[in-house]
């Protein structure tokens, strides 16, 4: 497996802080950044699907990438997501976090108009041309409608500035075929937490997640047992993991996760931007069973 990938490792996509009057709060993001990066985390990822990006202002994105750059920049990497559906709204957010001193951005493929491949192409083509700066594919499609084909990513990989792709495809057959066609042009890093260690085998040399917030150690103990061909040792501390997941995945992401981070003290309180809604009440009692157990075991870890 190649070593040669800049982007690699555990990424932890952050949630966006809210103040009581659901406005940007971005004190909690220095402590939280700098939690994760004394943890031994390899990079953060603002203003994913976990950063609320769709719901917050061009202005409030800004300040997440402004918060999260200052925070972490010379610590671990910073890569800020893109989730416009377009090219005009995702050009301008990525000139002005490029500006910002973001050196590598996670780019959505664009939706809504269902794009046929070589519409893709021409897409990031576009924005790489643009943009100065490292891009990461983001394939999630049944969030967008649309999947990349591997040859796709292939081809993205030969024409533009792409050096890896956050896959969450859950077609892990087209998985296969893209790592085998491109794992050594781009970092192959999942989106998937519940099957992390199965990416791993197949090429992945990362990972984009969010459950990495609350447990960053044993995260990375996974990645490194599956990166190391220990895969049963891998995917028996996974198991070990999967209340977690399930836990901050039973409601719509980043509610739960909020919740957790909320039940944890740690400055990030339930609050969630329209249309989503908070974590349910049975839920945030489930986390307080779930989370405890789980956050002693991270204390034995080694830094």
């Amino acid at each position: 497996m190649t070593t040669q990938h800049k982007y690699r490792g555990i990424l932890t996509a952050i949630p966006t802080p809210l103040t009581s009057d659901y406005r940007v709060d971005v004190a909690p993001i220095a402590s939280h950044i700098k939690r994760l990066a004394d943890a031994g985390t390899d990079g953060v990822v603002p203003l994913g699907g976990t950063g609320e990006y769709t719901s917050l202002s061009a202005a409030e994105r800004l300040s997440v990438v402004e918060a999260s750059l200052e925070a972490g920049a010379d610590r671990l990497h910073v890569i800020p997501g893109i989730l416009s559906p377009g090219i005009g709204d995702a050009i301008d957010n990525a000139r002005a976090f490029v500006k910002a001193g973001a050196r590598a951005l996670m780019v959505v493929t664009p939706y809504y108009f269902r794009p046929t491949q070589d519409g893709i192409v021409d897409y990031f083509k576009r924005f790489s041309d643009e943009v100065d700066a490292d891009i990461i594919l983001y394939e999630i499609p049944y969030r967008t409608g649309v999947s990349l084909h591997y040859e796709t990513v292939d081809r993205l990989a030969d024409m533009t500035r792409v050096v890896g792709i956050k896959a969450c495809n859950p077609d892990l057959a087209q998985q296969m075929r893209a790592a085998e066609l491109a794992k050594s042009k781009m970092a192959i890093l999942t989106g998937e937490e519940d099957v992390m260690p199965l990416h791993v085998a197949m090429g992945a040399v990362g990972a984009v997640i969010s459950s990495s917030n609350i447990v960053p150690k044993q995260w990375a103990r996974v990645l490194k047992l599956a990166m190391n061909g220990q895969l049963a040792e891998a995917v028996e501390l996974h198991a070990t993991l999967r209340p977690l997941i399930d836990t901050i995945f039973a409601e719509p992401n980043p509610a739960p996760l909020k919740a957790a981070m909320d039940f944890l003290g740690w400055g990030v309180d339930g609050r969630v931007l329209a249309p989503m809604l908070p974590a349910s009440a049975p839920l945030r009692e489930r986390i307080a069973t779930v989370i405890p157990p789980l956050l002693a075991r991270e204390a034995n870890y080694a830094d």
